[in-house]
């Protein structure tokens, strides 16, 4: 099987598998139920979530890829550099509000 996109979120692969679906391409898709459930940086061949097909098949997903990705980076709005800055300042800033470890009682009545 040969890997012909790497899925970016839920909603890229929910389009995509219908639309394999709907043309009877066959197809896997790598890591589908661990790659969902591993928080954190995505890495190839652990966490990421792939989608495969056969090698009679490749020529044709490629194409159907191809063209989902020309329509939807069309739509995908830009981000300006005003928001990355607030980003960035809402991360440093706010970063200490995300939950992190937590002291047990004993610690906190020393």
């Amino acid at each position: 099987m040969i890997k012909v996109y790497s899925v970016q979120s839920e909603a890229d692969l929910a389009v995509l598998r219908s639309i394999f679906d709907s043309e009877e391409i066959p197809y896997f898709v790598r890591n589908d139920s661990f790659g969902s459930i591993v928080p954190g940086p995505q890495i190839e061949n652990y966490n990421t979530k792939a989608i495969m097909v056969s090698e009679e098949d490749e020529q044709q997903a490629l194409e159907l890829v191809r063209m989902y990705e020309s329509e939807t980076v069309e739509s995908r709005p830009s981000v300006s550099i005003l928001d990355r800055i607030r980003m960035v300042l809402e991360t440093v800033l706010f970063s200490w509000f995300a939950p992190g470890r937590a002291r047990n009682r004993t610690e906190k009545e020393s």
